[in-house]
């Protein structure tokens, strides 16, 4: 394998690791939001009162 290549390939999975740590980053900070968590307090509080 060439120096180069090598350089190269290790560039583009540090860029895709980086990219799959900002995904679940953003997914697990959505899924424990305040927003998120009064939205499905409200949702419960709406489907007790039925």
């Amino acid at each position: 394998m060439e120096f180069s290549t090598f350089i190269g390939s290790s560039i583009f999975f540090y860029i895709a690791a980086l990219f799959v740590v900002t995904v679940v980053g953003v997914y697990f900070t959505y899924r424990t939001s305040p927003k998120r968590k009064q939205r499905r307090e409200d949702k419960r509080n709406r489907d007790n009162l039925k």
